[in-house]
C-alpha cells in the first residue's frame, strides 16, 4: 500500500472526526445534566484525535481537510433519547473511518493509531447504547459495517 492510500485514509478519518465534533454539539444541547460531563469528555477525545490526525497528515506532506461549514444530522435530535442515538451514530461513523484506515495502510504507527481510535469509538458507542437499552449494547465487529 502506498503513502497515497495512507493519506487518503487519514483524510477520511479526519473528516469523520470533524463531523463527530460537530455532532456532539447537538448531543450536548439535548442531553441531561447527568450525562453532560460524559458528552464533553467524548467531544474532547475527538478534538484531540482530530488534532493528532491533522499533525499526522502534515507530517506525511498532505493537506488536512477542513471541517464543513455545517453538517446535517441523520435524524431530528429533540430529546435525550435521540441525542443518545446520535452519539451512537457518531461513534459508529468514527469507527468505520478508522477501520477503513486499518485496511488502507501498512504503516505500523498509523495502524496502531487506527486501532486505538477504533477501540475508543467502539467503547464509547457501547456506553451510549447501554443507556438506550442494554440488550443491544454491543456489535460484533465495530467499524466493519
Amino acid at each position: 500500500m502506498s503513502t497515497d492510500s495512507t493519506l487518503r485514509g487519514l483524510g477520511l478519518a479526519l473528516a469523520a472526526e470533524h463531523a463527530v465534533i460537530w455532532g456532539y454539539g447537538l448531543v450536548g444541547g439535548q442531553i441531561g445534566d447527568t450525562l453532560r460531563d460524559q458528552v464533553r469528555a467524548a467531544e474532547l477525545a475527538h478534538r484531540v484525535r482530530r488534532d493528532t490526525t491533522v499533525a499526522a497528515i502534515r507530517d506525511r506532506g498532505g493537506d488536512p481537510v477542513d471541517p464543513q461549514p455545517t453538517y446535517q444530522a441523520p435524524f431530528a435530535v429533540t430529546d435525550e433519547g435521540s441525542a443518545l442515538r446520535l452519539a451512537v451514530h457518531l461513534e459508529q461513523g468514527a469507527a468505520r473511518a478508522w477501520h477503513y484506515l486499518l485496511e488502507a495502510t501498512t504503516d505500523r504507527s498509523v495502524r496502531s493509531t487506527a486501532v486505538g481510535a477504533l477501540t475508543d469509538a467502539a467503547v464509547r458507542a457501547t456506553g451510549w447504547r447501554v443507556r438506550l437499552g442494554p440488550a443491544d449494547a454491543t456489535v460484533a465487529f465495530p467499524g466493519a459495517t
